[in-house]
């Protein structure tokens, strides 16, 4: 049974283009801010400074682990770090050219 599928209308300028991770750029801003390196952040936080390093290159998002440990260790609210890291995440997939995304029917 064949459907007629309708793209759902995507507006672009209403979700602005992500041009880098602000959870990321925030948590290398504060650890510069204090003075201390990755290495010595790291092992403040007791991650691997490896995991560290991927977050700030944006590598990898921003995990609800390490918020907790931002927070304890720099005093930045950890759920302003997960929506930081949600909101980057929306706009990423918004403007994917993932094509299984742009056929989804709507059905209200």
């Amino acid at each position: 049974m064949k459907t007629n599928q309708i793209p759902i209308p995507r507006d672009p300028l209403k979700v602005p283009v992500p041009l880098s991770n602000p959870a990321a750029a925030l948590i290398r801003d504060t650890i510069a801010h204090h003075g201390v390196t990755q290495v010595e952040a790291a092992e403040a936080m007791k991650i691997s400074k490896a995991q560290l390093s991927d977050v700030i290159r944006q590598k990898k998002g921003v995990s609800a682990n390490l918020a907790l440990r931002v927070q304890f260790c720099f005093g930045i609210p950890g759920d302003l770090l997960i929506r930081l890291q949600a909101q980057f995440d929306f706009q990423k997939a918004f403007h994917s050219k993932n094509k299984d995304l742009q056929m989804v029917r709507a059905i209200a």
